[in-house]
């Protein structure tokens, strides 16, 4: 025994070193496979700086229509031509070539066109071009949702600028296309988005609702009815977000597209409440960021749609009610006039 217990201390004199290396190998290598199965997560929140905005000073205020009976909706043709509400007077939709010389005229007056009830006389607010060239428009006064069709061909009027061959067409043919639902009437209707299959949303700030219209089958629906009074809407550019203002309650809402559900599923994404600014109109641009007028206090401020980061203010330079985006230009309608924030100088 003695001699096999010399023998074992001797061994381990011996080798002692290249015991401890071998320990301190297995050591660092179990350290390296526990450190693999917890990586370290290199995940960062998007930053304002990684959207292609321009500073103030490179945005050129400039106004587009001036004196208008009141504010309204505002929306653009596939051809440039600006179409607004409230032109001359309440009730008339005036059109425009932005960039002529010639003075706006009146594209049709729905007080010649429609029936009034009471004191509540045929008014337009929000409005959007189908894709088949057709006027959308949210009929406030009554509260319905109408159709306008142009003119055909062979009744077209002079364009703006007369040297041209080819013409504006005015009204020729306008249509109901909603003013109910479940046998009671819309209320008012404050703004129509449409969206990429065709179909159109008409929110209701009196119903606190946002109804769904298909024109195709006459099917009017509700996406959602737990709203206070909402107002302004906006489609992002991809189709799958819906986004509305409630000004009451200081909030911008989203409604999730994608699916048949009713009621839409639906989420804050902005509360001013805490600031008392009240968001009104509302427009994407091509990259998807969304603009918030903001009324009376003369600001629009710019949102990310994923995480509703605030990554710009503007000065409106007025009243902020409506807004629209065209080629790079914010149009906003406000108090007694239309005016242009070039964003791409």
């Amino acid at each position: 025994m003695f001699e096999i217990g010399k023998f074992n201390k001797n061994f381990i004199l011996k080798h002692a070193l290249a015991i401890l290396l071998l320990v301190l190998g297995f050591s660092l290598l179990g350290g390296c496979v526990t450190a693999s199965k917890s990586p370290k997560n290199t995940t960062s929140t998007p930053r304002g700086e990684t959207f292609p905005l321009l500073p103030t000073e490179n945005v050129e205020l400039s106004p587009v229509i001036p004196n208008l009976d009141r504010s309204g909706g505002l929306t653009f043709s596939t051809d440039g031509i600006l179409y607004f509400a409230n032109y001359l007077q309440s009730g008339t939709i005036g059109m425009h070539q932005v960039g002529q010389s010639q003075s706006p005229e009146t594209f049709i007056d729905l007080t010649q066109w429609m029936t009034s009830y009471g004191d509540r006389t045929p008014r337009a607010h929000g409005m959007r071009i189908d894709g088949q060239g057709r006027l959308v428009v949210a009929e406030a006064g009554t509260g319905k949702v109408i159709r306008i069709y142009p003119e055909t061909e062979t009744d077209l009027l002079p364009r703006f600028d007369s040297t041209e061959a080819s013409a504006v067409p005015r009204a020729g043919k306008l249509e109901v296309l909603a003013d109910s639902f479940d046998g009671f009437s819309l209320g008012s209707v404050c703004d129509v988005v449409i969206g990429p299959d065709g179909d159109i949303y008409a929110s209701s700030p009196s119903s606190g609702a946002v109804f769904i219209i298909r024109p195709e089958d006459g099917y009017v629906g509700m996406l959602n009815q737990e709203l206070v009074r909402v107002r302004g809407l906006a489609i992002s550019p991809d189709g799958r977000r819906l986004v509305a203002a409630e000004p009451d309650s200081g909030r911008v809402l989203v409604f999730d597209l994608r699916k048949d559900d009713m009621p839409a599923e639906m989420w804050t994404l902005v509360d001013f409440s805490s600031s008392g600014e009240e968001p009104q109109g509302l427009a994407f641009d091509k990259s998807g960021l969304l603009y918030v007028g903001l009324g009376d206090t003369k600001k629009i401020k710019v949102f990310d749609l994923v995480q509703g980061t605030l990554l710009l203010t503007y000065d409106a330079g007025g009243p902020a009610d409506c807004l629209s985006y065209s080629d790079g230009v914010l149009y906003v309608s406000g108090g007694d006039g239309i005016r242009s924030l070039r964003l791409n100088k």
